[in-house]
């Protein structure tokens, strides 16, 4: 047989172990990760409702310490005016 015979043969041989391989490893990869995907419990609605809950109070809260915070920073610039000018007149009537 031919010497260059002989090494398209190998090439083409070597070609579909690392094709086969490669496809094997593609469909283990995929069995593992449906495998792994059915462990985690779906969502259920009761659940997504209670934390959709939360976060809308979480945002509720947020919004109430940014107002807090304004009425603090207030209250602290009023606090630390000289204590005449605190009573003179109302902060923008001059």
């Amino acid at each position: 047989m031919d010497p260059d015979v002989l090494k398209l043969f190998q090439v083409m041989v070597s070609l579909v172990v690392v094709g086969l391989g490669g496809y094997a490893g593609i469909i283990l990869v995929n069995a593992m990760t449906r495998r792994l995907n059915k462990g985690e419990p779906p969502v259920a609605p009761e659940e997504l409702e209670y934390l959709r809950d939360k976060a809308e109070q979480v945002d509720q809260l947020s919004e109430r310490v940014s107002e807090l915070e304004t009425r603090l920073d207030f209250a602290e610039r009023v606090l630390t005016r000289p204590e005449e000018s605190r009573h003179d007149t109302p902060v923008g009537s001059n």
